[in-house]
Parts: C-alpha cells; structure tokens; sequence
C-alpha cells in the first residue's frame, strides 16, 4: 500500500467514484473534474476501488453503497484500515437516518442521497478535499515532528510554553514573515529551527545569519551579493546567503543591529521578491521567507530614527514573544531533566539524578540568561558532580551572588512583576560592572569568565548602558 509523501503536495488531487452503474460513473466522470479541477478515476466494484486505492494515493473516494460482493459499508472500513489518509464520502439511493449514522460512525465524512443536483454533489466533495488537506497537513507535522531530534525541540508545558508551541503550529506552513522577540537566551534561534522544520520549505536547510557578528562592511555583500569588481578584492561573482536561501527559509539573527543601508535593501526584498547585489545594475527574484530575532526594543529604534518604521511593519506580520525563564518556572525541572539527558548523550557521560533540593535552588535563580544559562549550569553540574545526583553543590558557585554584596530590597510595597524586574536588572548590571572591572573592560574574558558567549555578555551591556572603555584605563601595558 502506497502512502502519501507528507512534503509533496498532489495536485490536482485525485477522486476515486464507485459504483456499480456504468452510465452513472460516466456521468460524474464528466461534470465533476470541470466544477473542481481535479482528476477523477472510477471503479465498478468494491474489490477494483481497493487495488486502485493500493497503486497510488486518492484524496477522496465517493462509493455506493449497495454493490455486488462488497458493498459500501463495507469498503469504508477496509479504507479506514489501508488508507486513513483517504477522505470517504458515501452516497445511495436508499437512505435511512441509522445508515447516515452507522456510516459517520465508521469514519464517512459525509452522506449523499441520490438523485442529488450537481452542485450539490460538488459542494460536499469540495468540502471533502478540504478535509482531507487537513490530514494530510496533520500527516506532515507528524512526520516533521518526530524526525526532530532533541537539539531542535522546545521543551516545556507552562502556559507561556504552549502559547509558543500554539502560535509556531498555526504559522509555520504559511509564507509569512515572522518576527521572534525575547531576551538573549529565550530560544528564538530554537523557534526559527521549529518554525522551519514544520514548513513545506524543510526540505531544504534553513540558512541563518547572525547580523551583529558580521561586520557592517561586509554584511551587505555577504547577504546580497555582489559581482566581480564591485569593490577592491571582489575577485569573482558571489551569489549572496539570499540567494543561498531561495526556496529556503532565512533567519536573520537579531535584526535590531543591522544598518539603515541593509534595512533599505531589505525593505525590497520583501515587498518585491527581488535583491540587487553589489555592483549589479540588474534585480534578481528570490523566493524564500523571512523568520526575524531581536532582544532590541524596535519601537524605540523607531523612535530615534535607527530602524526604518516600514520595515517593522513588513516583519511583523506575525509576532511570537518567547518568554524568560522566569517566567516559566514551573518548566525548569522539565528543562533541566531535557538539558541532563543532552549532556549525558553529547559528551558520554554517565545518565544521573537531580535532587530536590536542586530543583528548588535552580527555581529561586533570577536566570538573567535565560534558558541558555539553565542549559550551561546544567552541563557544568553533569559534567564535573561526582555523584549519581546532582545536589545544590554542583549549581551553587556557578551561580552564586559576588559575596558581601546585598540585593537590593524588594519587600517594599509595590506590584510583584516591577519589583522582580527591578531586582533582575539591578543585579545584572551589578554583575556586569564587577565583571568588567576584574577583567579591566576585556569583553571575552569576562565573556568566558561569566560562561556567556561574547555576543550575548555585549548585548547584556548595551542593554544595561555600561561603556567597555571606561574599565580600559586600568589596564596594565
């Protein structure tokens, strides 16, 4: 029995009629293909519908009910059984209210009696196909699913979690722009990744740009492209990541960085299929869809003039928010068992154990990192813990406070959400400071100090308005 390919769409698709009267499979055969545009085969009897049905894939079958040797009640269970994926409509001359009945109770998705007018008849097959992309769309997210491996999953079963989870099911086979926003650490690269794998466009590799890591110069000849002889040291033709990612989906990488000139040619990329590459004098069309990050407030970049007002609106024609990890506590012990069980199969360690007590102590933390920082505690604990469980000793003095300072109070009066956030952010910036004054403002090692890649601890201080330089002086020459 031959299934459906759940990334290849049939078209037209294809209307298998049985019924054991020639001149009425004839005259179906006719009016219908023209008032749906599809492609109809007929069969004569129960047996002949089931070796069709084992050749080749059939969106909907309509069957008579009374026929010889099997009829049509019948042939739906043999259908339901051999090919669910199969939309089945029954129609018969001699209809009751229990058959209707017996006949969606055995999975029908609808019943005709004869004599029926021709629009009637198209309008319950129309619906019929409807239907039936419905499975095969369910089929394909299956399928995306569970050939996913962990690194591509989002883990979590909070509200916050599901909302997620909701809207990337809802998008993910539209050809609509997406714009990710969240904090440094939420998963937005993980949501792109999902966003793609539940696409028609999965077959191919998505391709990603992290816009803040490729220098202004270049950004625009890396993404666009750009002919021989554009500029000193364009040796040939480069065909540009947009072009890469034609057919494809691609990801741009915290957008909120990216200059007014890339904003621009961006801007035409999107409202007209097309890029120009450097030096070109000519437009080239490219089909792929744009899925956008950024931890940047846009409206205040729009504010101050450095993101274009137009280009906002064409990214946000869907907007998912992925939340904190504070925000989602109730997920940190099903994050942490995920991120445990990675660790283990990634460096071959020893499967282990997470107390209580460390669930309880990893709940408490105010995760300025986010999950990217629950996932680095996690494996520095699996890592270097000695025992079969993790305790709160393996966590503490990756995550503890600098000693002998006091947080700042949060018992005063006031709303809880302002007060944590002040408190989150009070000690961020606390931190950064101390780790920009040990490390005399050398950004990666006080990166590698923090356990945080570079471009995430430069974001934080953006973000937190702490100038590098003024740490340089105290260095020694």
């Amino acid at each position: 029995m031959m299934s459906p390919d759940p990334h290849h769409q049939i078209a037209p698709p294809v209307i298998l009629i049985v019924d054991d009267e020639p001149d009425f499979l004839r005259g179906l055969s006719r009016s219908v293909p023209r008032a749906l545009n599809c492609s109809i085969l007929t069969a004569e009897s129960a047996a002949q519908a089931l070796k069709l049905l084992a050749q080749s894939p059939v969106e909907v079958l309509l069957t008579d009910v009374r026929m010889p040797d099997m009829d049509g009640m019948k042939l739906l269970e043999e259908v339901g059984s051999t090919s669910p994926w199969t939309t089945v409509v029954i129609m018969t001359g001699y209809a009751t209210i229990d058959l209707a009945v017996q006949a969606i109770k055995k999975g029908a998705y609808d019943f005709l009696q004869k004599p029926f007018k021709p629009d009637q008849i198209n309008r319950v097959l129309e619906k019929a196909i409807q239907h039936n992309n419905l499975i095969k769309e369910n089929i394909r997210l299956k399928s995306r699913l569970s050939s996913m491996d962990a690194t591509t999953r989002l883990v979590g079963n909070s509200a916050g979690i599901r909302k997620v989870l909701n809207a990337i099911h809802t998008v993910a086979a539209l050809n609509v722009t997406v714009l990710l926003r969240g904090e440094s650490g939420t998963g937005k690269d993980l949501a792109a990744r999902y966003i793609h794998m539940l696409s028609p466009r999965a077959n191919l590799p998505m391709v990603t740009v992290n816009c803040p890591a490729i220098p202004e110069s270049l950004l625009e000849s890396e993404l666009f492209g750009h002919v021989k002889g554009a500029f000193t040291g364009a040796e040939s033709d480069r065909r540009g990541l947009m072009k890469e990612a034609s057919g494809s989906t691609l990801f741009l990488d915290e957008i909120g960085d990216i200059s007014p000139t890339i904003q621009t040619k961006l801007l035409r990329l999107i409202q007209e299929k097309e890029i120009k590459p450097l030096g070109s004098s000519s437009s080239r069309s490219v089909d792929v869809r744009i899925i956008a990050s950024t931890n940047r407030d846009l409206e205040a970049k729009i504010a101050d003039g450095s993101f274009r007002e137009d280009l906002f609106y064409r990214l946000n024609v869907v907007t998912i928010r992925m939340p904190q990890l504070q925000e989602i506590r109730e997920d940190i012990l099903l994050l942490a068992k995920h991120f445990m069980k990675q660790a283990a199969s990634e460096f071959g360690l020893v499967p282990k154990q997470i107390s209580g007590e460390a669930i309880r102590y990893l709940i408490d933390q105010a995760w300025p990192g986010n999950i990217r920082q629950l996932k680095n505690a996690v494996q520095k604990a699996m890592i270097f813990s000695t025992g079969t469980n993790l305790q709160v000793r393996d966590f503490i003095e990756d995550l503890q406070q600098d000693p002998g300072r006091e947080l700042p109070s949060a018992a005063g009066p006031g709303p809880y959400r302002e007060l944590r956030d002040k408190l989150v952010a009070d000690f961020t910036t606390q931190y950064l400071l101390n780790a920009m004054e040990r490390n005399a403002g050398n950004i990666s090692a006080a990166a590698r100090e923090s356990d945080l890649e570079r471009q995430h601890f430069q974001q934080l201080l953006r973000k937190h308005d702490i100038d590098p330089n003024r740490f340089r002086a105290n260095r020694k020459n």
